[in-house]
């Protein structure tokens, strides 16, 4: 059904493409898989990064390079036309012109490689991430279109998330080529689309991928650029949260992790398997409060199973440090049970007799079928 496109190339500080890659695995499920291919093009031209990247993603994706859904390729250097000395339409340094010429070229190789693969071709970046059902909001939004088109967009950033049928890649290709040292292909593709006779973008919203890199792969650039269309998961509940550490039972990925539900800024967390009974989650605070009021709430109206179906909230009046990690909490009072995925203990002090709270646990009473999502833990303190 899909060919996943990722051109990577070597990154002066951080890389990001394992990660990448980890999040639509992630977000993918078993049967989901048979439907996709992911094709990394290691587009640089630094054999020693080259081998080391692909060492890692071996590694790291055996199962589904085995099974033939995961492709990481390369170009030989002859494949690149001439990248020095070039007119631009922009008036950027020589550098930025060689980076975007080359880019240019990069895709051009990637759409070539991918144009026989699959029915539709989507052009990622390896900097971003994704969420679950991605690509059954993605078939969604074909169905929707009764109209002709020719791109349709899960990303409003650059070229990422721009879904072509794939037999347009190859005429794309082309015409990136013919224009490859004149503009990046992030306008390239709109006039693509034009001469195709689609007159308008059709973006769809909420958007399905962010872009989390800070580094550009232009050495010395930063670009800490966000898609304000993406579900940011915003805080409601806005409790005081005193400092804590949050951890969890649960495996998850790096950007769903358990703090982003406990702090002020916008996030929530997301596990990557079903809740299995005695899977826990805790927040350890960092110096013991005296706690008034806690409102949890779980799953989210896009994914409203997503949430915690059986579980009680307990409060820890003792914890002993047992070195990194999570500590030992002790002598725990029983506050509650989870309603429909959500828990509110209004007067907590009549149940902890006063006494300060050094933990508070949601432990699951009974497996679910669905992951868990905690959109917001939200702790008011007792103020003097």
């Amino acid at each position: 059904f899909l060919t996943i496109g990722i051109p990577t190339v070597k990154r002066e500080k951080d890389e990001y493409i394992l990660n990448t890659v980890q999040s639509i695995v992630n977000c993918t499920t078993e049967k989901e898989l048979a439907e996709i291919y992911i094709v990394v093009f290691l587009a640089d031209f630094d054999a020693k990064w080259k081998e080391g990247i692909s060492q890692q993603l071996r590694e790291k994706f055996q199962k589904i390079i085995s099974l033939g859904t995961l492709h990481v390729i390369q170009a030989w250097e002859s494949f690149y036309p001439q990248l020095d000395n070039l007119t631009h339409t922009f008036e950027d340094p020589e550098t930025k012109k060689k980076w975007r010429a080359k880019q240019n070229v990069d895709y051009a190789f990637l759409f070539l490689y991918s144009e026989i693969l699959a029915q539709y071709y989507i052009q990622m970046e390896d900097d971003i991430y994704t969420i679950p059902g991605y690509l059954q909001a993605i078939k969604d939004y074909i169905s929707k279109f009764k109209e002709h088109w020719v791109c349709l967009e899960f990303s409003e950033l650059g070229f990422i998330g721009k879904l072509y049928h794939s037999y347009d890649i190859n005429k794309l290709a082309k015409m990136v080529l013919l224009f490859y040292a004149q503009q990046p292909c992030d306008v390239t593709y709109l006039n693509f689309n034009t001469q195709m006779l689609q007159f308008k973008r059709h973006i769809s919203r909420p958007t399905i991928f962010e872009h989390v890199g800070y580094h550009s792969s232009l050495p010395g650039k930063v670009q800490p650029l966000k898609d304000r269309f993406f579900q940011s998961y915003p805080k409601t509940l806005k409790g005081d949260n005193p400092p804590a550490s949050v951890y969890t039972s649960m495996p998850f990925e790096g950007y769903f992790n358990p703090d982003n539900c406990y702090r002020r800024e916008n996030g929530i967390f997301w596990s990557t398997r079903p809740g299995k009974a005695n899977d826990w989650f805790t927040v350890a605070f960092s110096v013991p409060q005296m706690v008034n009021k806690i409102e949890i709430d779980t799953g989210m109206h896009i994914y409203p199973q997503d949430k915690i179906h059986h579980a009680k909230l307990e409060a820890s009046l003792a914890s002993q440090a047992k070195g990194p990690g999570k500590p030992e909490c002790s002598s725990n009072k029983l506050l509650g049970y989870f309603d429909d995925g959500n828990i509110k203990v209004d007067n907590v002090q009549s149940i902890t007799g006063r006494r300060r709270i050094h933990c508070l646990s949601i432990i699951l009473t009974n497996k679910q079928k669905t992951w868990v999502i905690v959109r917001e833990i939200a702790v008011f303190v007792v103020h003097k």
